[in-house]
């Protein structure tokens, strides 16, 4: 069974979700440099180049999903930005310290749970 949610509800569900990705691809061109590095740090291939594809997945993607402009697209790129990430980013297996494995395995969670939310995206229309 379907539930019609009103308009302000579908707006700022778009907006709550949207706003990590907005946020976070706006600083990775802001930081550039420093995310750069981080990436090359993490061993990510080509870690300039992916600073900007993320930067554009992301802003890009959300963008698409907030004003609900080819929303399949943006709900596309978004997964395919932040499925992959947190096996680069946080691998929280290999962190000895307990707190630095608690916080990266909080962030491995979120990005897949994001990952999830981007994939619901997909059957919302």
């Amino acid at each position: 069974m379907q539930v019609q949610l009103p308009v302000w509800l579908w707006v700022l569900g778009r907006i709550l979700f949207v706003s990590y990705f907005v946020a976070m691809g706006t600083s990775h061109i802001l930081k550039f440099r420093d995310h750069s590095a981080h990436l090359a740090r993490k061993h990510v291939p080509l870690p300039r180049v992916v600073t900007v594809l993320t930067f554009v997945m992301m802003v890009g993607g959300g963008m698409s999903i907030l004003f609900n402009w080819h929303p399949v697209l943006g709900a596309v790129l978004l997964f395919g930005i932040i499925f992959p990430a947190p096996f680069y980013l946080h691998r929280f297996w290999n962190e000895t310290d307990w707190y630095m494995r608690l916080s990266e395995f909080a962030h491995f969670i979120k990005d897949l749970s994001l990952a999830g939310a981007s994939i619901l995206l997909l059957s919302a229309r």
